[in-house]
């Protein structure tokens, strides 16, 4: 029986692997489903990745990977570690019971029509501007609206919880150390400005999700105050860092294939289809971080507990074992489902909505620019972490 020293070397950190991930980690492929780097392992095969997404005797590595940068206590550890992103077993299970009735399809649905005003509304300026950054113009605005709209934070707060979410978004990324600051100011602004609005919705509930958490209840358990802001905060922070990358993404894919942009164009009902390709050929979230935390053996390889375990959902979304040519971006073709939202106990809560807003935004941007390029390199945040462009300036028609 292997282990991750058995296994082949992959430097995550080298200028190389910045440079192509994708090329490494097929050459990999063809010798094992799991690599070694420098913080523990990667798993690589699908198969492997899908079942370990739902082996109990892994955890989220997220208290290991704050600890690792320097935040060993304190208000900032304390919520990072409380976070649905961070808790596992009994709490965990308790948690997404109490919120997952606001998360149904059913339930995001009926934002769809906020969804197609908001975009509308930003893209309104663009027309016949014939340049713009995409990502300033539209993707730093668009899911933070459209965020704010589904909580219940009113309009003229809009830019405050953008700056505030600016700041938060740093929590799980590999530079929370440097910016250890900014996000303790960006939660402790947003959590007193959350509190008010717990209490204003507990006088008067309204149609929003603050009332809905504020008011959740399984039985004789509920939420506690303590608990709905930790949800706040975790999903304005997925909310909206993943769905601004993961469309900037979306409209740099279609620079790169403009064939499939064309066909968006001519058919928009194909936008549920473009969704989930887009986010299987490059989803702006990579891996799954995990911690082993009881010994288990797979297909060769012995994992002993105590280590950390990144799952890649990119190359098993890239698997050959899976996909029919999976390298070619096709919107038009039935595929295997796609682990970009995870998978198991820690699947992503948000999946309905992020999908939704995904699906009314294609459309209306293939109106407002049926043919675009590039203009000019994108720059690029780094590929450890949420991964997706900084700035892509685009020229239209």
């Amino acid at each position: 029986m292997r282990t991750i020293d058995d296994a082949p070397f992959l430097d995550i950190f080298s200028e190389e692997f910045q440079a192509d991930p994708a090329d490494l980690v097929e050459r990999l492929r063809r010798a094992s489903w799991l690599v070694g780097t420098p913080i523990g392992g990667m798993v690589i095969g699908r198969a492997q990745v899908q079942t370990l997404l739902a082996d109990r005797r892994l955890r989220s590595s997220v208290p290991e990977i704050v600890r690792l940068q320097g935040v060993t206590e304190g208000p900032l550890f304390d919520s990072l570690n409380s976070s649905i992103l961070a808790l596992e077993g009994d709490d965990h299970t308790r948690i997404r019971k109490l919120v997952n009735r606001a998360f149904t399809p059913r339930a995001v649905d009926r934002h769809r029509a906020e969804m197609r005003a908001t975009l509308e509304r930003l893209v309104a300026p663009l027309r016949g501007a014939g340049r713009c950054d995409f990502m300033a113009a539209v993707a730093e605005h668009y899911p933070i609206e459209v965020m704010c709209h589904v909580l219940g934070v009113p309009g003229e707060d809009h830019e405050k919880f953008a700056t505030w979410n600016k700041a938060i978004t740093w929590a799980l990324s590999f530079d929370l150390g440097a910016h250890a600051d900014d996000v303790e100011w960006g939660m402790s602004q947003m959590y007193e400005y959350v509190t008010g609005l717990m209490d204003d919705r507990r006088r008067a509930p309204q149609d929003d999700m603050i009332s809905a958490l504020v008011q959740a209840r399984e039985a004789d358990d509920r939420l506690s105050d303590d608990e709905v802001r930790m949800m706040i905060a975790a999903l304005l922070f997925a909310g909206y860092d993943t769905t601004r990358n993961q469309l900037g993404l979306a409209m740099f894919l279609f620079a790169t294939f403009p064939e499939q942009w064309s066909s968006l164009v001519d058919d928009p009902s194909l936008a549920p289809k473009a969704v989930e390709e887009v986010m299987r050929y490059r989803g702006a979230v990579g891996a799954v971080p995990r911690l082993v935390v009881e010994p288990l053996e797979l297909d060769g390889y012995r994992l002993d507990a105590g280590t950390m375990l990144m799952l890649s959902s990119s190359a098993a979304n890239h698997d050959p074992a899976a996909f029919h040519e999976p390298l070619v971006f096709d919107i038009t073709v039935e595929r295997e489902p796609h682990l970009t939202f995870g998978g198991g106990p820690h699947y992503c809560l948000g999946a309905s909505l992020a999908r939704a807003e995904m699906q009314e935004a294609l459309p209306i941007l293939a109106a407002t620019f049926p043919r675009f390029t590039l203009d000019g390199e994108p720059t690029w945040r780094p590929p450890m972490g949420i991964f997706g462009p900084e700035t892509l300036p685009i020229r239209y028609d």
